[in-house]
């Protein structure tokens, strides 16, 4: 017996009809990692929405980095010139 076009049209209007069927029938005809496919998306999905977070948050860390070094380069800043007048007491 050949599967003709017509029986494919019947077949496709019967998983219209059907949908309880189309499930099963996507058993038969796709291959499981085409299968699998939603759920892959689904977890790279989560995984990009938890890196995009972690991304976040180092932005936050490296602009208190940022200001923790100006802070200290203005504190060093501070000792220097501290240290020159301390130099410039001693030589007088």
């Amino acid at each position: 017996m050949t599967f003709t076009v017509s029986d494919f049209h019947t077949l496709v209007e019967m998983a219209y009809k059907h949908p309880e069927w189309r499930a099963e029938l996507r058993q038969l005809v796709l291959t499981e990692e085409i299968l699998s496919l939603p759920q892959v998306v689904r977890e790279l999905a989560e995984a990009q929405k938890e890196l995009a977070e972690a991304q976040r948050e180092l932005a936050a860390a490296q602009v208190r980095t940022e200001q923790r070094v100006e802070e200290l380069a203005e504190a060093q800043k501070r000792s220097e010139d501290r240290l020159s007048r301390v130099e410039a007491a001693v030589e007088k």
